[in-house]
């Protein structure tokens, strides 16, 4: 293999790496570690580097599936895209949310249905999607925190846009 595609490999690898970092922050969030633990296991200076580290993965994540949403999204009408970029910013924001699992009975479903929605097809997104509208318009839905009840009713506004 030439050294040209070794590197390309490497970046491949990297990017698959990135993804389970920011899966396993999420998870260590979910499961009650502090920011600053989360800090101390990368080996990182101060819990403000790890919310750092972590808004870095995401975003790299989310420009690396671009081009593949893209594809996904063509035909579909204009709404698609909104509607995918809004589902993945509450999936972003319930993956920081420490105590999402604790906030309400149907959010450990809401948040694989989410993780889903990112890739796909956009037939499916629209299924997904209603059905985490649905699971959210539970009594306990007021009780969220005020950054993701807007991040909810910003998804339900581009459902219904759609």
């Amino acid at each position: 293999m030439p050294e040209w595609e070794e590197l390309r490999a490497i970046r491949v690898r990297r990017a698959r790496l990135d993804a389970e970092e920011l899966e396993l922050i999420d998870r260590a969030r979910r499961g009650g570690a502090t920011w600053t633990e989360i800090a101390a296991a990368l080996g990182l200076a101060s819990r403000q580097a790890a919310e750092q580290r972590r808004a870095r993965l995401a975003q790299a994540s989310e420009r690396a599936s671009l081009p593949h949403r893209r594809e996904l999204d063509r035909g579909y009408g204009p709404g698609v895209p909104e509607l995918r970029k809004r589902s993945i910013d509450l999936h972003r924001r319930i993956g920081a949310d420490r105590r999402w699992d604790g906030r309400f009975t149907r959010a450990a479903l809401v948040r694989e249905t989410l993780a889903a929605a990112g890739d796909a097809p956009a037939g499916a997104l629209y299924d997904l999607v209603a059905a985490v509208l649905g699971d959210l318009a539970g009594p306990e839905a007021p009780s969220l925190p005020a950054e993701l009840r807007t991040a909810v009713e910003r998804l339900r506004e581009a459902f219904v846009i759609s």
